[in-house]
């Protein structure tokens, strides 16, 4: 009892306890039990901090924050790394999957051009026809300003794959008659699209284009929509939204 009444008047022995509480409801959860508990127990100031740092830490960096957020300081302190691995897997290796893996870092890097050279160069034989490469190639067409070339690459892979189904496929079919001034067709596509995107993207593009064709009243609709859809949902789906959500409040204080 003594004991305890230490722990609750001091501050330390409060910050102690609840290592300790934290320690052993971990070690119950997690099925480390044994032989745990006998040392948080018999060693209660040191006990709560070996497990803390020999169990829970290890388990903390392994996890999936952790993992994004080593690769992001390894990125920040050498950002060319990925790149540089990639160029090496093409030169040494030269397959398919190499040349694909390349051609993302370059479109990530502004290279447009050479990420088309690139996916062109990986499209031929049996992979002329393959979806990863057809999309990847009409993405850095889109991107590169080529909405007549991004629209061919995915009809082509219609054509070898009527059933074929991709959001971002879908997306960059869209934005690509957009981007050729077809905008009706454009409007059509992202009509057919919008019911099955996940988040606001497709949505928000549509108004947009609906805004620039006259379609004043179909266009603040769908802003609505928008702004409703992020009204209360979960912190996490705002904060990725956040860009579309913004565009659609601005549009209706237009």
């Amino acid at each position: 009892m003594f004991g305890l009444l230490g722990y609750l008047t001091s501050p330390i022995g409060l910050v102690s306890l609840g290592l300790l509480v934290l320690c052993v409801v971990h070690s119950i959860r997690s099925g480390n039990i044994f032989p745990w508990i006998y040392v948080m127990v018999f060693l209660p100031g040191i006990g709560p901090l070996i497990y803390l740092f020999m169990v829970i830490v290890p388990e903390l960096w392994r996890g999936r924050g952790a993992q994004t957020l080593k690769r992001g300081a390894a990125r920040a302190i050498d950002p060319n790394k990925d790149y540089r691995a990639a160029m090496r897997e093409v030169e040494m290796v030269g397959s398919v999957d190499a040349k694909r893996a390349l051609a993302e870092q370059l479109m990530g890097r502004g290279q447009y051009g050479d990420a088309i050279e690139l996916y062109r160069s990986a499209l031929q034989g049996q992979f002329a026809a393959d979806p990863a490469l057809l999309v990847g190639i009409a993405r850095a067409q889109l991107l590169s300003g080529d909405g007549a070339g991004a629209q061919a690459s995915l009809d082509t892979l219609h054509a070898a794959d009527p059933k074929f189904v991709s959001e971002s496929a879908h997306m960059i079919y869209a934005r690509a008659l957009e981007l050729q001034g077809r905008d009706a067709e454009a409007a059509e596509e992202y009509a057919r699209l919008v019911p099955y995107f996940a988040g606001e993207e497709a949505r928000t593009r549509y108004a947009a284009l609906l805004d620039r064709m006259g379609r004043r009243d179909e266009a603040r609709a769908i802003y609505a929509q928008i702004v409703k859809n992020l009204t209360g949902a979960p912190s996490r789906y705002r904060k990725a939204q956040k860009q579309w959500g913004d565009i659609a409040g601005r549009a209706l204080k237009a």
